[in-house]
């Protein structure tokens, strides 16, 4: 038994011995090597002789390439050889090793250590420089111009940027800078286009002035206008809009002038104002109405500036041009169904409503002996009044129905008179108004509203020398007409010096009228 104990004794001696060797053994190994996990200049070196690293290091003369890369996939390299580089070093990689306490090496199994060690690296600067200027990137080859970034062409998405091409012009002292840090350090590579080694665009894609240019043109070209002119329509787009954009001094803006030109066409193509109008009468009979003041007639000022604000704000939709003047349809029959049709040569009248006839009566007309002739043509009732004072040079009259429909011209009744129709107007018609009968008066008043079409058409423009002796009036009847059409021209002007229209053309907001309103001021086309 006691044998036994001293052999156990024994056993354990000698394996402890074996182990305290062992361990004094390892920790005498790393007094000349680089414990676990030791990391120097990111590379790992661990249980690597001190004097094989430094040999290694002191090598890299001999060994060293450093890769040069640039853009387009073009690389070049350098040799130490190329610059006649060298590697000095001092006592760095033995103070790390003399650090370490070699009986603690079990701990550099389970963490790193990491240490940076600052060679000392020379090498021939004009070696460096020739070389620098043999280098591929320099190549005419291999050289391509930056373009800017810029603005598409619009298309149907609209305007997009386009990105910068970076280009490969290579920048000499950047190059010659970032290649020798990179010796230096000897890396293994430097990236050229990472150093900022080449000449970028002028203007790039994140420009803040390129992207808001893009931005405003985007919004002006994005609005989608639609006219609709009866069954016709017309789709203002981006498409048309691109056009209208100018750039001075990086503001987006719209050339109102083209856009003028746009309001302009609408104006043309649409506008029915002072155009011809073939017109078939009660009777049957097709006749050609060449003269008048009634139509759609745009206003092209107002309508421009609205249509302007309308693009600037980026608003689409459905748009009604401003108008001077409205006709009842769209169309080369813009009359409608709903009008007043006066034939003179007949001195009788006809109410339609709708295409049905609800009212007809015969009137009497403009005195053609005394030159107040009623003028022919298309126009619209201004206005109605009831209870209206007509006022003359030298008198005034009162009229219980005031529908007038160019200028001081009008349809009213005539208490005055005792008959009408037949050919009194050739020696004792009106001063240009349509006398009618006051019960007559009283029902198209009911009927014709503002905006209405008249149309005025016949009669005899004089009366033979024989027949010209003047018969007395039936009662003195206040001047209440002209005896010629009235251009657009003048019309507007004379609007505008009644103080009805602003001088852009706009109506003027109007008090509610009086009960005696004077006959000689004409009133407005129908306010918007």
């Amino acid at each position: 038994m006691r044998k036994t104990k001293r052999r156990v004794l024994l056993i354990l001696i000698t394996v402890i011995t074996a182990a305290a060797v062992a361990y004094l053994g390892i920790a005498l190994f790393f007094t000349k090597h680089f414990f676990f996990n030791t990391i120097i200049n990111g590379e790992n070196y661990s249980v690597s002789a001190v004097n094989s690293v430094v040999n290694g290091f002191l090598d890299t003369s001999s060994q060293y390439v450093l890769r040069i890369d640039g853009r387009d996939g073009v690389s070049d390299t350098i040799t130490g050889a190329d610059i006649a580089l060298r590697v000095e070093l001092g006592s760095e990689f033995e103070d790390i090793v003399e650090g370490q306490e070699a009986l603690l090496w079990p701990a550099s199994v389970f963490k790193e250590t990491e240490y940076t060690i600052n060679t000392m690296v020379t090498y021939s600067q004009e070696a460096l420089d020739k070389k620098i200027d043999t280098l591929c990137f320099f190549e005419s080859d291999n050289i391509r111009q930056p373009q800017d970034a810029y603005l598409s062409d619009y298309m149907d998405g609209g305007y997009q940027i386009i990105p910068e091409d970076k280009g490969s012009v290579p920048i000499r002292e950047k190059i010659r800078s970032a290649v020798g840090e990179a010796i230096s350090l000897l890396e293994e590579s430097v990236d050229l286009d990472a150093e900022e080694c080449y000449a970028g665009a002028r203007i790039t894609s994140d420009n803040r002035a390129l992207q808001k240019e893009c931005e405003e043109r985007n919004r002006f070209t994005g609005v989608t206008v639609t006219y609709t002119f009866g069954e016709e329509t017309e789709v203002l787009d981006g498409s048309i809009i691109k056009d209208w954009i100018t750039v001075e001094d990086s503001v987006v803006s719209l050339d109102p002038e083209l856009v003028r030109e746009y309001v302009n066409g609408l104006s043309r193509k649409y506008d029915t104002w002072g155009r011809k109008r073939e017109f078939r009468t009660t009777n049957g009979e097709s006749i050609t109405m060449t003269d008048g003041a009634y139509g759609w007639w745009m206003n092209r000022a107002g309508e421009t500036q609205e249509l302007l604000e309308q693009i600037q704000s980026g608003k689409s939709g459905e748009r009604t041009p401003v108008y001077h003047a409205e006709a009842a349809q769209f169309g080369e029959d813009d009359i409608g169904d709903s009008y007043v049709e006066i034939d003179l040569t007949n001195q009788h009248l006809w109410v339609y409503k709708d295409g049905e006839l609800v009212e007809e009566t015969d009137f009497v007309s403009g005195n053609v002996s005394r030159g107040y002739n009623t003028p022919t043509g298309v126009y619209g009732i201004t206005y109605k009044e009831r209870n209206a004072t007509l006022r003359g040079a030298t008198y005034t009259s009162h009229v219980d129905y005031w529908m007038p429909f160019n200028g001081n011209v009008g349809m009213h009744d005539a208490s005055w008179r005792s008959s009408f129709g037949e050919d009194i107007y050739l020696r004792n018609g009106s001063h240009g108004c349509v006398n009618l009968p006051p019960k007559k008066a009283a029902v198209i008043y009911e009927y014709v509203e503002k905006g209405e079409p008249v149309i005025v058409y016949g009669g005899q423009t004089s009366v033979p020398k024989q027949e010209t002796a003047e018969k007395p009036e039936q009662t003195a009847e206040p001047v209440e007409g002209t005896d010629s059409v009235l251009t657009p021209e003048q019309q507007i002007q004379l609007w505008i010096e009644a103080g009805l229209l602003n001088p852009d053309g706009t109506p003027v907001q109007q008090p509610q009228a009086p009960a005696e309103v004077p006959a000689e001021i004409p009133q407005p086309f129908p306010q918007e």
